[in-house]
């Protein structure tokens, strides 16, 4: 009873504002019907409980952004700054919570001690949101609390690792799939990613011709776009059971679109994850990734500047040797100096929706003037939490790292630490733990936990934990 009432109150809830929305602006009529279409397989599958709903729950996140250019171009005739499609991966992954009331799986004192430890500062920041930012707060509360949806499901639902390496699979699938779409994009520029690229007014992304733009395929920006994609290269490196139909081919592929974004950020945090993987590994998974990277570096030098693009990519990569002339980096550097004493004089945080691009919705207004665009995701979360609830922040990623470690869960184990270790890697060069690298991180440390082991007759943990750290190459 308690569930089919949760479900008619969300589903009154969703259909209000819609109808409201459509009232105030009929425009919007046709988008409300795309995104009642979205909406309603993926909750047919939270009513079944499907295995099926993490893979559709990834899959919008990562072609919702398409469909918004696709339908701009091919049904508005325009590029429409606001429109309700962008609702649709956030919504989509509330429909996690329905699945939740089934309660298949009672999480242990120390994972409910790790969940409490995250609502705090999330409930304080997302009342200060909502108080303060209204209508941006309201925003930033979905974008934050909607992908925490798929940590609570990992440690909820009963699921074993065979179902969450099919989850996985699709994911690194997904990579090679947008990669190569990247490529088409990179080399032809269809008229409705031209279209994003000039409406949006994204200067950074380059000039809107072939070849002379920064790729980002179905995402929405090329930054969002590098870090999928090494969200994704990483469980291909891993586990060779992780890696799909493509295989090596496909990491390859996935690497080689990275190139064409020009984040240097995510080569780095690339790089950090590699070595931490390589630290994490066993002595024969070591010498393995040793010899994947000396591959990977020989194959970049000797086929990146050939590819269309290379120049670019060198002449990128070049200015890193030189930081005092580098201008992005520079700007880094002035929007932490900049934003310190910010701090100092918000100590209490702006909430939810309070920096970022999410202040457009309240005309860009925000009390820290150095972060209307967040390029430093540590300063972002004290900015949005407080210092005190920035701090309750990262004890509770400190207490997450400290589960996982000790779940004792093979390769899931290995994988849930790296994503973690990358996210506070990728803090350095901006982001936060809201909408697509929310998404990410949860899904992955998630994995890690709540799981239900395979294990065989007479086999110990210990035993098929070392079978399985050694499922590599």
């Amino acid at each position: 009873m308690v569930q089919k009432a949760a479900m008619l109150t969300i589903g009154l809830g969703v259909s209000a504002w819609i109808g409201k929305t459509v009232i105030l602006r009929p425009e919007w009529l046709l988008q409300a019907s795309i995104l009642v279409m979205i909406l309603i397989p993926g909750f047919i599958l939270a009513a079944t409980n499907s295995s099926k709903l993490i893979p559709y729950v990834i899959l919008i996140w990562l072609v919702g952004p398409e469909i918004r250019r696709l339908m701009d171009w091919g049904l508005l005739g325009s590029y429409s700054s606001m429109t309700l499609l962008s609702l649709s991966p956030v919504l989509t992954t509330s429909l996690l919570a329905l699945p939740l009331f089934r309660k298949e799986r009672a999480p242990s004192r120390k994972e409910l001690r790790l969940l409490r430890a995250y609502m705090l500062p999330f409930a304080y920041a997302g009342a200060v949101g909502l108080l303060l930012n209204k209508l941006a707060g309201i925003y930033g509360l979905l974008n934050y609390v909607a992908p925490l949806f798929l940590f609570f499901y990992m440690m909820l639902r009963k699921s074993d690792d065979g179902e969450r390496a099919a989850w996985i699979r699709f994911y690194v699938t997904m990579g090679s799939l947008l990669s190569a779409y990247a490529w088409f994009q990179y080399l032809y520029l269809p008229a409705w990613d031209k279209m994003w690229i000039e409406g949006a007014k994204m200067v950074s992304m380059g000039t809107a011709e072939p070849l002379k733009f920064k790729a980002f395929s179905t995402l929405n920006a090329n930054g969002a776009f590098s870090v999928f994609l090494v969200s994704a290269i990483m469980p291909a490196i891993i586990n060779r059971k992780w890696r799909g139909p493509f295989g090596w081919a496909g990491i390859l592929l996935m690497i080689s679109a990275l190139s064409i974004t020009l984040v240097r950020a995510s080569w780095i945090v690339l790089i950090i994850e590699i070595v931490f993987y390589a630290l994490l590994a066993t002595g024969a998974g070591r010498l393995r990734m040793i010899s994947i990277v000396g591959v990977l570096v020989v194959a970049g030098f000797l086929v990146f500047p050939h590819l269309p693009g290379g120049e670019a990519l060198s002449d990128r990569i070049s200015t890193m040797g030189n930081l005092k002339e580098d201008a992005s980096a520079n700007a880094r550097l002035l929007i932490v100096l900049n934003t310190i004493p910010d701090l100092i004089s918000h100590p209490f945080g702006s909430g939810l929706g309070g920096i970022g691009r999410s202040t457009l919705l309240n005309g860009g207004s925000t009390g820290f003037s150095s972060l209307a665009s967040v390029d430093n995701g540590y300063l972002g979360v004290f900015a949005t939490f407080g210092l005190l609830g920035g701090a309750l922040v990262f004890r509770a990623m400190f207490l997450q790292g400290l589960l996982i470690r000790g779940s004792g869960a093979g390769p899931l184990r290995t994988l849930g630490l790296i994503v973690l270790i990358g996210l506070l890697a990728s803090f350095f060069f901006g982001g936060e733990l809201a909408a697509l690298q929310a998404v990410i991180f949860w899904l992955f440390t998630g994995l890690a936990l709540g799981r239900i082991p395979d294990q065989g007759a007479g086999q110990t943990t210990e035993g098929l934990n070392s079978r399985q750290e050694r499922m590599t190459v």
